[in-house]
């Protein structure tokens, strides 16, 4: 298969890796290639590579702006409104959102069951959009997604969480969170070369029986190292997102025991 990775500055992507290593485990002839294109040049290049390759993951800034060059979204693609895959099935192209996999199974990978919990998100980036849809969907019972500028929030992204009954607070408010069980940082607080840094002081980080950091470098944030129950890092989420995508291609399951390798050897 050929497939490739469209975003608009790659230089330090891992995921060349990690599907190099996917394939060799799995004895695939398949390419990965990173296609970096500049967004004045989408609208042009883009039929073209969704014509040339058999597959594509996406990264920022389009993972929104490929939505309109789709046949259909799956579910969670479209209730997230992201894409950050792309497969050709009977003819169509049809976009799906595996960082929203990646994360469900990262939770299943701490024991992390959420009916009738709580999650504290910290930040609104990139990836938050899938992990509040999931935990939303997972049955959780009380999401808050913490800002520094909680008053200044985007508009599109404030009506998302309401609509997943997800409360933006500030960090003056994680002290006082009630039932506290679930953490996720998906903040860039405490990633290399800044290291050493929490988002939260250590004592408020303990009292989380379960915590997510999605930095991967270093492997163990101040954040992690704070904690005192169950936590893991983001290369599990970014392994098996990747890993959800070839599922998606290949049209197969891919053991537990493949996505540990790759782990261990991405984290190598």
């Amino acid at each position: 298969m050929k497939l490739g990775l469209l975003g608009k500055v790659l230089g330090h992507s891992m995921s060349p890796k990690i599907h190099e290593s996917l394939f060799r485990q799995e004895g695939c002839q398949s390419t990965y290639e990173l296609l970096e294109v500049p967004e004045a040049e989408l609208e042009e290049q883009l039929p073209r590579m969704l014509a040339d390759y058999d597959g594509l993951n996406v990264t920022i800034p389009y993972k929104v702006a490929v939505i309109p060059f789709l046949d259909e979204l799956s579910p969670e693609a479209k209730t997230i409104g992201a894409v950050n895959t792309i497969a050709r099935k009977n003819g169509c192209l049809i976009g799906y959102n595996t960082d929203y996999t990646g994360f469900k199974r990262t939770l299943a990978r701490i024991h992390c069951d959420m009916k009738g919990r709580s999650a504290v998100v910290l930040g609104h980036g990139g990836a938050s959009r899938a992990i509040i849809q999931c935990l939303a969907d997972e049955g959780a019972q009380d999401i808050a997604v913490i800002s520094r500028h909680p008053d200044h929030i985007d508009s599109e992204f404030e009506a998302f969480a309401r609509a997943r009954h997800a409360v933006i607070r500030g960090y003056d408010w994680v002290p006082s969170a009630p039932n506290p069980w679930l953490l996720v940082n998906a903040t860039p607080v405490g990633m290399y070369p800044h290291m050493g840094v929490s988002p939260v002081p250590a004592e408020i980080t303990a009292r989380f029986p379960k915590v997510v950091d999605i930095i991967y470098n270093p492997a163990e944030t101040q954040l992690l190292k704070d904690a005192r129950g169950d936590r893991i890092n983001g290369m599990y989420m970014l392994v098996m997102q990747a890993v959800a995508a070839e599922e998606i291609w290949m049209d197969r399951d891919i053991s537990e025991d493949t996505v540990q390798a790759i782990v261990k050897e991405m984290m190598s």
